[in-house]
């Protein structure tokens, strides 16, 4: 006799017995003790609100480092700005340097 391959009929009845036993199992476990139920939801909500207040605390941390972003990056733009007009006055002077020069050697002529 050779080994046969469980049929269809076979496995349906196996899968049928497995789920009355799990049933089974489920109906005779004790009921929840209520001191315990409190307990894991008082455990919960301490849980939650501690959850909470850490994205509280993050929140306010991304508004912190976004804001010290932003001064730093309107300290960038016045150090351009401020070193563009320092250019502009440099070349301002070295224009009047030249025209100074210039002037002194038509007067000398």
């Amino acid at each position: 006799m050779a080994f046969k391959l469980p049929d269809h009929a076979d496995r349906a009845k196996a899968a049928a017995e497995a789920r009355k036993a799990a049933l089974d199992k489920f109906k005779s476990a004790p009921p929840p003790d209520e001191a315990a139920l409190a307990a894991r939801a008082r455990a919960a909500e301490k849980r939650s609100e501690r959850e909470d207040q850490r994205k509280v605390e993050r929140a306010e941390a991304a508004v912190r480092a976004e804001e010290a972003r932003l001064a730093k990056e309107a300290q960038a733009v016045v150090a351009a700005e401020q070193a563009r007009l320092e250019g502009i006055a440099r070349e301002a002077a070295q224009k009047a340097a030249r025209d100074a020069r210039y002037a002194a050697r038509k007067k000398g002529r």
